[in-house]
């Protein structure tokens, strides 16, 4: 008899697990409420952080380079090769940095050069055919005018002077001179966003990187200039505002931007392994509005709508109005979260919480399978003396 399968096709818990922790412990938790599951791990991203995990799980090679972080301070990063493609994730090359780890320093400070040396790094490498950036998970927040110079492009102001690439110069420059690749590249954006207007890298993304409110409108005009100077229209192109305008410079040299998510979900075979299953679990640290702009759990819900699988969302948070995720094919959605605690001790406690989930589920799957009967008879009360209810004196 063919064994009750579920697919366990999940993102990072950011700040907490990466992909193949969180898809162990709930296969681990489903294992454990019903041992004759058959389990289908299946870690995904979105093309944010986490991203070369699926690679060096085919086999890909890890190399690792001293870069600037987010804030220019020299730290040693990596990228991975496979089969001649190199991946680099902009979160390894621009790290997010948490507000109490910051530098006194302005978010108009940060820099995007770490990813472009990661990338210069990759092209130089004599076995690398084309290079692939996952976007998402930075610190940076410059419209990629630092990963631009660390490729080589010049800007010039009104009188012909060079300017450093960092963002004190996005209002100055008025002619830009792009390097010309020898490799092609592939961005895998994370969010499918402009680079500028109200759902642009600055709104989005700007205060989560320590960007002020009496920054904005200033910051804003200047990344306008910046960006017309680059090339004209560019910035209104989806997938520009992705990485902090990571996804702007990607373009601007010529890159194609793909949904990462989508991507990874075909790297991964993902709708052929749902066809396999019996239900799908999938989740993220917090499901909201940008859950379904492109995200992992956008694209499972699609698939498993698409087949008529049940989709089960695991989160450390979900919404009150689920309307939207019913909509685009969630059959239901549960937090892990047993009860109020401070950020610090949730994402300390999400692998326990995870497992503890996957074991409801996985009794939950178990009720009335006719092969789960290891289930049953394991919760069964045998029957007492006075003929009571509970298992027959066979059950053990």
């Amino acid at each position: 008899m063919k064994p009750f399968t579920v697919l366990v096709a999940c993102d990072a818990f950011k700040g907490a697990l990466n992909q193949a922790a969180v898809v162990e412990a709930i296969a681990a938790g489903l294992r454990r409420g019903y041992p004759s599951v058959r389990v289908d791990a299946c870690p995904l991203a979105d093309g944010g952080e986490g991203s070369s995990l699926l690679m060096q799980a085919r086999g890909g090679q890890v190399h690792s380079v001293t870069v600037a972080d987010a804030y220019g301070a020299p730290h040693v990063a990596h990228w991975v090769s496979y089969q001649g493609i190199a991946l680099v994730e902009s979160a390894e090359g621009s790290p997010y940095v948490p507000p109490d780890r910051r530098p006194a320093a302005s978010a108009l400070t940060t820099t995007s050069r770490g990813t472009g040396e990661l990338i210069q790094a990759a092209l130089e490498h004599p076995e690398v055919r084309e290079v692939w950036v996952a976007l998402g998970g930075t610190g940076c927040v410059d419209g990629g005018i630092g990963l631009l110079g660390a490729l080589g492009a010049k800007f010039y102001d009104s009188q012909g002077r060079q300017l450093a690439p960092v963002v004190g110069s996005w209002a100055k420059v008025l002619r830009v001179v792009l390097p010309r690749l020898a490799k092609p590249l592939v961005g895998l954006a994370d969010v499918w966003v402009p680079l500028l207007g109200v759902n642009g890298a600055l709104e989005r993304f700007g205060p989560q990187k320590g960007l002020r409110l009496e920054e904005m409108a200033e910051a804003e005009a200047a990344l306008q200039q910046f960006a017309e100077s680059v090339r004209p229209g560019l910035a209104d192109h989806p997938g520009a505002g992705a990485a902090g305008g990571i996804g702007f410079a990607l373009l601007a040299l010529g890159a194609s931007l793909q949904p990462g998510a989508r991507w990874w979900a075909e790297w991964s075979h993902l709708p052929q392994r749902i066809a396999a299953s019996d239900v799908v679990i999938t989740g993220e640290g917090r499901l909201d509005e940008q859950s379904l702009m492109g995200k992992v759990v956008s694209i499972v819900l699609e698939e498993g709508r698409r087949q008529q699988k049940p989709v089960v969302v695991l989160a450390g948070e979900i919404p009150d109005d689920l309307t939207p995720f019913y909509a685009a094919g969630l059959t239901s959605a549960w937090s892990i979260v047993t009860g109020p605690v401070p950020l610090r001790d949730a994402l300390a406690k999400t692998e326990g919480w995870l497992r503890e989930a996957g074991e409801r589920l996985g009794r939950l799957f178990a009720v009335g399978q006719p092969w789960a009967s290891d289930v049953q008879r394991a919760h069964r009360k045998p029957r007492d003396k006075e003929g009571g209810t509970g298992g027959s004196p066979g059950d053990v």
